[in-house]
């Protein structure tokens, strides 16, 4: 076939444009991508930081704590020490794998941040005497190790001898993961003991203890609860409490020593746009076909295509703040994503019948004028020593829109706690 001069330049040409144009639009999809992977990794890198920031500076407060006579820097310090904790609790849910197997970390840094938030009313009248000061220098000793531990596992990622877990690190070689370093780093890890301390975070004694459910119960249970095929279940690990822990493709379940159902979580990535209530629905409906009876919706939040939800029981038309679900629903197709009954398995109970002595516009008036109340309801607030207290919870904006949930004691009138809604 003859093709003119002509016809062959434009044809040329336009060749020519092509080739131009696609490797115009490769290098910025490939500039982009880096930048992405870039910005996913100085997030992860960030947020890793902070973990050794915020364990740095809770063992600084705690060894400072255990010299501590005065009143006014006692409570200081336990300002400092329950600030330190709740940043480190934060900044590890940030990391990119799931940190909840870190059961010896969690629950130091549980029982640090609950004494020392126990402490602020003794503190603020007399100071620290020498139980609680013996009591910080062996929280003290914990956390310097986890802190000595944290700085190392830090110089191994700047040095590249750990991996961040990402997802462009899963194929690469050499090198072990930040995920399974965090967790090699708690053996060893020494077991507080504090002669003066009863909360809520208090481990039972060895003949409470009880022997576990058999693996292949523990197996069918999870399955069962969750839709899974109990022969892919992996035993992971059993912990010492009894806690026994599954992996699975795409995710891990784990189980109390009574075969209670305490987490699950997933790693697979989720893309789409089911709507929130829609979630919020399906959320509903998995708790309720799983024995829960009334819950109410504390809190809901979209993060990407996953919707987060802390739904709490309700006893007697008493909202109960402490005996709480946490669940996340997959945009995709509705799976659940996460799960953690944890303080529900551990606070669910019978709670004290009491009227309140002073009526609910009583209550109102303890809260200032710069909040604005969106609604009310009688709640069990949880106290320093584990019991219930009967409060008015109202739900209210401050004057910067942000939310918040103010407890007035229903006895007192008084303002009893305060709680910030996560942002």
């Amino acid at each position: 076939m003859y093709i003119r001069k002509k016809t062959f330049i434009l044809i040329i040409t336009y060749l020519t444009a092509a080739v131009v144009a696609l490797g115009a639009y490769t290098s910025v999809h490939f500039g982009m991508e880096g930048s992405y992977r870039r910005t996913a990794e100085y997030g992860y890198a960030h947020a890793f930081e902070e973990v050794v920031y915020a364990a740095s500076s809770l063992s600084d407060s705690l060894h400072r704590a255990s010299y501590a006579t005065g009143a006014e820097l006692s409570g200081q310090l336990c300002a400092d020490i329950y600030g330190s904790c709740l940043a480190a609790e934060m900044t590890m849910a940030a990391l990119p794998f799931s940190t909840q197997e870190l059961e010896q970390t969690a629950a130091f840094l549980g029982i640090a941040g609950d004494y020392a938030r126990s402490m602020l009313k003794v503190s603020a009248q007399s100071g620290f005497d020498d139980a609680a000061r013996a009591d910080f220098a062996s929280l003290y000793k914990t956390a310097a190790a986890l802190t000595e531990k944290l700085h190392e596992l830090q110089s191994s990622v700047n040095d590249g001898d750990v991996l961040l877990d990402e997802p462009e690190n899963v194929f690469a070689k050499g090198g072990d993961r930040l995920s399974a370093s965090m967790l090699d780093m708690e053996e060893g890890m020494d077991k507080v003991e504090l002669g003066s301390y009863g909360g809520k975070y208090a481990k039972n004694t060895p003949n409470q203890i009880k022997a576990p459910v058999p693996e292949d119960e523990a197996k069918a249970i999870a399955a069962d609860f969750f839709g899974l095929d109990a022969d892919e279940l992996e035993a992971e690990y059993t912990a010492e409490n009894g806690t026994a822990c599954f992996s699975f493709d795409g995710g891990s379940v784990c189980l109390d020593a009574d075969g209670n159902v305490l987490s699950l979580s997933s790693e697979r990535r989720v893309a789409g746009d089911m709507d929130s209530s829609e979630l919020e629905g399906i959320a509903r409906d998995f708790l309720a076909a799983r024995g829960f009876g009334e819950m109410y919706l504390a809190s809901s939040e979209r993060i990407g295509s996953v919707q987060t939800m802390k739904f709490e029981c309700v006893e007697n038309g008493v909202r109960c703040i402490d005996d709480s679900v946490r669940i996340s629903v997959a945009g995709d197709y509705g799976g659940i994503y996460a799960y953690d009954a944890t303080e529900h398995v551990r606070t669910h109970g019978a709670y004290p019948k009491a009227a309140p002595a002073v009526s609910e516009s009583t209550a109102r008036a303890a809260l200032p004028s710069t909040l604005t109340v969106l609604g009310a309801q009688l709640c069990y607030a949880p106290a320093d020593d584990g019991s219930a207290v009967l409060c008015y919870g109202f739900d209210c904006t401050g004057s910067d829109g942000e939310k918040l949930l103010v407890l007035v004691d229903a006895q007192t009138g008084r303002q009893f706690d305060i709680f910030l809604e996560a942002h």
